[in-house]
């Protein structure tokens, strides 16, 4: 009996484990349990029985009872031997099924953290990234990462510490465990620490307890150390090792392209930066590239241009007098814009180049017009609307702007140009959103105008009743001043001003005879002259 308890009780044990496991390795569970009962209990079950009918019955007719004892006890020690066996290989059956769901989880998370490393552009936020993954994927307490700088290395990102201390504490190149990492180009795993580890650790106020350092190799080049420390649940495993090692090697290509993308970004933005100031400074007049640009992605918002549109729209205005490198330019000879070749010239230029090459048709019609007289020739919309954007942007610029040599309009004049019906140049969706924007403009200043008017006249009655109150105020809490305003006028204060109304006053008897006497004196000069002779009585 106790041998079948022993298989119940494993059976049961069996049927918990399977049910924390999931459908695929319960289906996998059940399939190794009816094996092992194929091939190891029902053959027990068989053997049992021939025994005791045909073997222990006999023997014990004859009386040999040794024999039937030795047979039990054989037999017992088989059927002891077949259950431990079965309960053995099933526990290293569910060992090596839960091995397997670990690894797949393992891997799965690895999985996550290459994607997470591989969406960042920047080189900074690459590496930061790698670090905060590493140390999740293996769960180590601190982490950080290390580029070699001359025969040093350097702390860019840190996790779990202080970044700015460990950054401030270079290593060099051989020493320590990180330093000895890049220079045996080889992962370290749980290394001892050495006199160069301590003192690091001294200053930084840390402790390293376990350690797995992996250097991240390109070709021949170390570009960077993934350094993690003190693993959460005990040491560092090779398999924390292999996991490690397989994200840093993704991590290696994914810096590289990072690198790459920021060193073409910032060498793109320098060549951009020269063709704006060549063309500012020597092709065109200062500020036209700027302005054709804010122009074009202005219309190009106005009319919903898709981005990638955009991009290119913005590229092209840039670029777009870049053919007037090999033109003389004229402005008494040449039309708005310069020489007629000079959009054909840059686009063969812009063409020659694979970076350019794509907005090279966009800067051929740019001087296109709608009604066909451009250069080309070109009519309607066998004129790409990018470059009809960049049309009616240039031509406001070139015409309106001061410092362009045909600048001879105001905005009001190009307004009434392009309002006239039968001005079929450029496109009609396209001016009107820019023709829409000057109306608007112009409403806004309009009514900021008005709110200045109204602020204006709101604050000159506010003054004028503050004066009255006051005048009431000083009348109320001094009865006298009435009297002495009502005074004579002829006396004044010396020590104040007369008022404005007192300028405006009507002229006293006095006053009038002093001026009726004058002009009659300016009227008779004789009179004057006599009055002279007589002199003073």
């Amino acid at each position: 009996m106790w041998e079948i308890w022993i298989l119940l009780h494993a059976l049961r044990a069996g049927a918990t484990r399977a049910m924390q496991q999931s459908d695929r390795q319960r289906r996998m569970l059940a399939r190794t349990q009816a094996l092992m009962a194929v091939v190891s209990l029902i053959p027990l079950g068989v053997l049992l029985y021939i025994s005791a009918e045909y073997v222990l019955q006999p023997l014990s007719a004859q009386g040999q009872t040794t024999a039937v004892y030795g047979i039990f006890a054989i037999l017992g020690f088989t059927a002891v031997t077949v259950i431990l066996g079965y309960v053995l290989v099933r526990r290293d059956t569910v060992r090596a099924i839960d091995a397997i769901s670990e690894g797949e989880a393992r891997l799965d998370r690895l999985h996550q953290a290459t994607g997470e490393v591989a969406s960042q552009d920047d080189p900074q936020q690459v590496q930061a990234t790698l670090v905060t993954q590493a140390c999740e994927l293996v769960g180590a307490e601190r982490g950080a990462f290390w580029i070699p700088v001359r025969a040093d290395l350097v702390a860019t990102v840190a996790v779990g510490m202080s970044t700015e201390r460990a950054r401030n504490n270079k290593i060099p190149i051989g020493q320590g465990i990180v330093g000895k990492a890049v220079a045996e180009r080889r992962v370290m795993l749980n290394e001892e620490l050495s006199q160069t580890d301590k003192n690091w650790e001294d200053r930084t106020r840390t402790r390293t307890e376990s350690s797995l350092v992996v250097p991240l190799e390109l070709g021949e080049d170390v570009v960077g150390v993934l350094d993690l420390r003190n693993k959460k649940d005990g040491a560092f495993t090779s398999a924390d090792s292999q996991l490690a090692s397989g994200l840093a090697r993704q991590a290696a290509l994914f810096l590289a392209n990072a690198a790459y993308r920021d060193t073409h970004e910032r060498h793109e933005d320098n060549i951009n930066q020269l063709m704006r100031d060549l063309c500012d400074n020597a092709l065109c007049w200062p500020g036209h590239i700027d302005n054709v640009q804010t122009m074009c992605g202005h219309l190009a918002d106005k009319i919903g241009l898709p981005d990638d549109q955009r991009d290119e729209l913005l590229m092209a205005a840039l670029y777009h007098d870049i053919g007037l490198l090999d033109c003389d330019v004229d402005p008494a000879e040449d039309p708005p814009g310069g020489p007629i070749e000079h959009a054909s010239l840059g686009a063969d230029r812009l063409e020659a180049s694979a970076l350019w090459e794509d907005i090279a048709p966009i800067v051929r019609a740019h001087h296109e017009r709608m009604d066909g007289t451009g250069p080309l020739g070109l009519r309607g919309f066998a004129i790409p609307m990018v470059a009809r954007i960049l049309a009616l942007a240039e031509y406001i610029d070139t015409v309106t702007n001061p410092n362009s040599p045909w600048g001879t309009k105001t905005i009001l004049d190009l307004v009434d140009e392009l309002s006239d019906p039968d001005d079929r140049r450029f496109d009609r969706q396209i001016l009107d959103g820019f023709l829409e924007d000057f109306l608007e403009e112009e409403e806004e200043q309009d009514e900021a105008s008005d709110e200045d008017a109204s602020s204006s006249d709101g604050n000159d009655e506010e003054a004028a009743a503050a004066s009255e109150g006051a005048d009431s105020d000083r009348l109320r809490d001094d009865p006298k001043a009435s009297e002495d305003d009502e005074g004579d006028p002829d006396e004044t204060d010396d020590t104040t001003q007369p008022s404005e109304e007192a300028g405006r006053a009507e002229p006293t008897a006095g006053g009038r005879d002093l001026a009726e006497e004058a002009m009659q004196m300016f009227e008779d000069p004789v009179d004057l002259e006599q009055d002279e002779a007589s002199g003073p009585s």
